[in-house]
């Protein structure tokens, strides 16, 4: 099923050209890449199909809605969720906490039934804990529950803006250069983590510049240059691509 349609996505910001007539779509199930040089309008795109972003012109779908005039929360709560090159994070609360009031944004609390102790609120309150104890299990992050964020290793802190993410409950999970700073072996951790969402039923688009990561891991990826789509392919067609070579991956001797 076509989970994600872009279509002919433009941006301009005053005369400056981001994006240029780009066209993306995923199935459910996927993990893709886009990937491109920096400047390529990589996060841009994602701005515009999250909706920080209204295009230029160009219309944007989700599970076969138009969901180009919509804004970033109401695209989350139909299950678009992205994060950031930067994570953001709750500093001076614990792992678990931070996901604790992640679980909260998805759900409809109520003020009045919440100071009252209603029965109703109590029950959500047990299943967003639960649900955050869920996502810090799967995200391997038992270790440092009860840590403040801001005291944790900087691998951690990206998989915990990870986990955060994912207690939005998202059906496609838009992750923006997720290993950025990551040593080897964490690398691989988060490798791992992304196909276990996978296999939660997520689907993944990534924007990533380490290469490792994108050819190890995607289905399908697409680059992008000026803001415009140049190739697109499964890993091995892109490896070999010399469109692609010429703009971005380089040749064997100054590959990134």
């Amino acid at each position: 099923m076509e989970l994600l349609k872009a279509v002919k996505i433009t941006k301009y910001f005053g005369g400056l050209e981001a994006l240029k007539d780009l066209d993306l779509s995923m199935e459910s199930g996927e993990i893709a890449g886009l990937i491109g040089p920096n400047g390529a309008g990589k996060s841009t795109f994602f701005n515009v199909i999250s909706g920080v972003y209204k295009p230029t012109s160009g219309r944007v779908f989700f599970q076969g809605e138009d969901i180009t005039d919509m804004k970033t929360h109401t695209t989350a709560e139909k299950g678009l969720v992205r994060t950031f090159q930067a994570t953001r994070l709750f500093s001076d609360l614990s792992v678990n906490d931070n996901i604790y009031v992640a679980c909260h944004i998805p759900s409809k609390t109520n003020l009045i039934g919440d100071i009252l102790g209603l029965p109703l609120i109590k029950h959500r309150e047990g299943e967003a804990w639960q649900n955050a104890m869920d996502i810090v299990k799967m995200s391997g992050l038992e270790a440092v529950s009860q840590d403040l964020a801001r005291n944790l290793p900087h691998g951690y802190q990206r998989v915990l803006g990870m986990a955060i993410a994912l207690a939005a409950k998202p059906k496609l999970l838009c992750l923006d250069e997720p290993v950025t700073g990551m040593n080897g072996e964490e690398i691989r951790f988060m490798m791992g983590l992304i196909e276990k969402v996978r296999q939660q039923g997520i689907s993944i688009l990534l924007i990533e510049h380490t290469m490792k990561v994108v050819m190890g891991i995607c289905d399908r990826i697409t680059v992008i240059n000026f803001g415009r789509k140049i190739a697109e392919g499964k890993p091995d067609e892109i490896q070999g691509n010399e469109a692609v070579i010429e703009a971005y991956l380089g040749r064997s001797e100054d590959a990134p």
